[in-house]
């Protein structure tokens, strides 16, 4: 009876998973107004998107945990180094829970070289133009141009986001939105 039981759930799983891949999460549209979202620093601390009007802001929600974000903050360093002059400013917001407590060790072994603060996972999907309960790959970049316009979002999985082509394709990203293509 427990190996039917198995199989049965097994095959749900299976048939559930076949589902959600075929359907997958909607592509929000872009380009699209940023709203001004909020980015907790510290308890009571919060860091607006109004606050960097009349620049480029990339903004990056991460896990502090997982490998491919680890990676993507050492570009976003590089990024924010090279384009501050440009009027670009990054900032990340980690997302997976308990993520304030994790910030601190992220910061000592990462070094970023921009805010690092975090949000709830909803707020992030509804700021991002996502179901709040669906799962997203991260991390996830979104680009707002100097009058506050949503110009690019990518996701973990976008083809940008490969690791041997990502930071030439979010510098050709960065230079298109700041030439105002």
């Amino acid at each position: 009876m427990l190996k039917i039981m198995i199989r049965v759930l097994s095959a749900l799983l299976l048939a559930g998973t076949v589902l959600f891949a075929q359907t997958g999460a909607p592509t929000p549209k872009i380009p699209r107004p940023a709203s001004n979202f909020a980015i907790q620093t510290a308890p009571e601390k919060y860091t607006w998107l109004s606050e960097f009007q009349g620049k480029t802001c990339l903004l990056a929600f991460i896990e502090t945990t997982c490998p491919h974000c680890q990676f993507t903050t050492g570009i976003l360093n590089k990024i924010q180094t090279e384009y501050a002059a440009k009027g670009v400013t990054v900032i990340a917001s980690a997302i997976e829970p308990m993520s304030s407590l994790h910030i601190p060790a992220f910061q000592k072994q990462f070094q970023p070289k921009f805010p690092v603060g975090y949000n709830e996972l909803g707020y992030v999907a509804k700021f991002l133009g996502l179901p709040e309960n669906d799962p997203f790959f991260v991390p996830q970049i979104v680009i707002i141009d100097k009058s506050g316009v949503i110009r690019a979002h990518l996701t973990g999985d976008s083809p940008e986001m490969i690791q041997d082509s990502q930071e030439k394709n979010l510098k050709a990203l960065l230079d298109k939105v700041l030439a105002g293509k």
